[in-house]
């Protein structure tokens, strides 16, 4: 049973760390959306990756 509830409590603490990081995200994504000028309920970090990959796949062309 000490090894069961020592397990259940590193589930307990890894769950709140990744809770914790996720709203670290977020509020990146929020901070981010804002310095681009976008809302941020519609901001996706998918979208802005794939611009951030287009814009640079485009750069490297353009410096060749």
């Amino acid at each position: 049973k000490l090894c069961y509830k020592n397990v259940s409590q590193g589930s307990l603490n890894a769950s709140k760390d990744l809770q914790k990081e996720f709203a670290t995200i977020e509020k990146k994504k929020e901070e981010l959306a804002d310095y681009l000028c976008e809302d941020r309920k519609k901001l996706s970090l998918e979208d802005v990756f794939s611009t951030m990959k287009t814009f640079r796949e485009i750069f490297l062309k353009a410096l060749q």
